[in-house]
């Protein structure tokens, strides 16, 4: 079986994670012909310490393709036992516009969860 290894960068609610992952997509998948960089595709969510089944969108940074470095990668995969997660799909209908209105959103939670946090500590404090 053959893989291209896709280099990327979770896209979140607070924006592009810094952390780069590493991802695979076999050549019996259509986006193996026509990933690029740029692309957003869809994954799962990992950390360094979990995988999870969280459908999750990645900002595709770079491509391996040469049969050596793949084979290096697929190697290490099997070394430490750990998957890289596949490429879902390239995701067509990401809009940025509508992932900025995303990140702005999580922002204004954010606040309301640490005024609702304080209130809480207040209340709690004053029993």
């Amino acid at each position: 079986m053959q893989y291209k290894i896709i280099r990327g960068y979770y896209l979140t609610g607070l924006g592009q994670e810094n952390l780069a992952y590493y991802f695979k997509v076999s050549e019996d998948q259509p986006e193996f012909k026509t990933v690029q960089t740029g692309d957003v595709a869809v994954s799962f969510y990992q950390t360094n310490e979990a995988l999870s089944y969280l459908p999750a969108l990645v900002r595709v940074d770079g491509i391996i393709s040469t049969e050596k470095q793949v084979k290096a990668y697929v190697e290490a995969e099997r070394k430490d036992g750990f998957p890289m997660l596949p490429i879902v799909e390239i995701y067509q209908h990401f809009y940025p516009l509508l992932f900025k209105k995303v990140m702005e959103n999580c922002q204004k939670m954010h606040e309301e969860i640490k005024i609702l946090a304080r209130q809480t500590r207040q209340k709690g404090g004053n029993q």
